[in-house]
């Protein structure tokens, strides 16, 4: 899998659990809840994830 796919893939799980984040009333220390949502998400259409949630996925907002 190639930079370019991992970048855009990683994006967009960052962005669908930031969502589940904002949904759930924006709650601090869970956000392994809201990455794992995210991937099932995206599974749910056929896409696994080829990558990690980041340490700090939710200290800020995808475009922060």
């Amino acid at each position: 899998m190639n930079d370019f796919f991992l970048g855009n893939f990683h994006d967009l799980l960052n962005k669908l659990a930031y969502e589940s984040w904002e949904e759930r009333g924006r709650p601090e220390g869970s956000p392994e809840v809201d990455w794992q949502k995210a991937e099932e998400r995206l599974s749910s259409y056929g896409l696994d994830s080829p990558v990690d949630p980041p340490l700090s996925a939710f200290s800020i907002g995808p475009n922060e």
